[in-house]
């Protein structure tokens, strides 16, 4: 995941002698000291660079790393699957497990992804439903040899990426770096992209998606020629469909609020293109605390500071939402490549007043 200005968030949202440990603690290369302003796009039919695409001090950091970095001193308890969520007579929200255990709270988040469950309960099975963007993609970590892995990251030490004038994306970052001497061992992520056809369906078995991802190597300069070659015959991955969940419509009618809400993905499902769900979950998390510490000084009520925060996060996301989905569509077709959003505003927050200022 790509994290930028969502940082400042993130660091309002952890006790302070945990901020100086951020980098160390989750970024995929915590070796690399560097300083990055931005990430270069290239011609993957030529290797021509684009342009640099702008943001604020971006990094990738790994999601397995920053969940266990905020996991310190929370019992987090994983394989639960929720079964129900009721709200008592008093003050407190009951989620049951299908195991049979159940936790009481006085307030239920759900950040249970973009599929979320929490979501279902909340506003129902019909509005919960994701949509899907006919836009499909292979998302892969492997290593290279020691030659191609130095290679790679000679060109730039972090991440790089390309649109072909066939309407391809092509993804490649660092996932995992252990040992800064090994570059064998290093982890790369690549994330192949493609609007339409062939969708899932048409590709039912790991033999059929590698063989599709190969036969465009033939079609790239550059480092993806390199890459595509030595993608490793052992590969397993599925063919995703990018997911989008907006939230336009008004739940507070739910019984369920406002015991309950959600956040991050479960509230917001927004295509991956332009970088954004990271760091609008961040943002997200660090509203409802303000909101929270409001209730907890006497300042507001438990309905006052859910619908503060909600109102902020869908007022935001759907923004949001409106311009990544205009990056999904616009960077699968190269001729209206330069319309896409990140040509003026990089991988930065949107804010509407900047258009209307052009």
């Amino acid at each position: 995941m790509t994290l930028h200005w969502g940082a400042e968030y993130l660091s309002k949202c952890i006790p302070p002698e945990l901020v100086a440990q951020i980098d160390e603690n989750i970024c995929c290369d915590p070796f690399f000291k560097g300083k990055i302003t931005s990430l270069p796009i290239y011609n993957g039919a030529t290797g021509e660079k684009l342009f640099e695409m702008q943001g604020i001090d971006p990094r990738r950091v790994s999601r397995k790393k920053l969940r266990n970095f905020l996991s310190q001193g929370i019992d987090v308890q994983y394989g639960k699957r929720l079964a129900s969520v009721t709200v008592d007579a008093g003050d407190s929200v009951t989620a049951v497990f299908e195991d049979g255990t159940s936790a009481s709270g006085s307030l239920l988040v759900g950040c249970d992804g973009a599929h979320s469950t929490v979501r279902k309960f909340l506003v129902g099975e019909e509005l919960a439903k994701e949509e899907y963007m006919d836009i499909q993609m292979f998302n892969v970590s492997c290593t290279f040899s020691k030659e191609t892995a130095e290679y790679l990251r000679s060109i730039h030490p972090i991440f790089k990426h390309s649109y072909h004038p066939d309407n391809f994306t092509w993804w490649n970052s660092i996932q995992d770096v252990t040992d800064p001497d090994k570059p064998e061992t290093w982890l790369f992520q690549n994330l192949l992209s493609w609007p339409g056809a062939p969708r899932p369906e048409d590709l039912p078995d790991q033999a059929s998606r590698l063989k599709y991802w190969r036969e465009r190597v033939p079609q790239y300069a550059e480092p993806w020629a390199t890459i595509g070659k030595q993608l490793p015959d052992d590969l397993v991955f599925p063919t995703d469909r990018t997911v989008v969940w907006k939230p336009d419509i008004d739940w507070s009618q739910s019984p369920l609020w406002p015991r309950v809400t959600i956040a991050g993905d479960a509230a917001h499902a927004i295509p991956p293109f332009r970088g954004q769900g990271l760091n609008n979950a961040l943002q997200d998390a660090a509203k409802l605390i303000d909101e929270l510490r409001e209730l907890h000084a006497g300042n507001k009520s438990l309905r006052e500071a859910v619908a503060g925060y909600e109102a902020e996060m869908k007022e935001r996301a759907l923004l949001e939402m409106k311009v990544s989905i205009l990056q999904a569509e616009t960077v699968h077709n190269w001729d209206r490549l330069m319309e896409a959003p990140f040509i003026k505003h990089g991988m930065n927050k949107y804010k509407e007043e900047s258009e209307a200022n052009h």
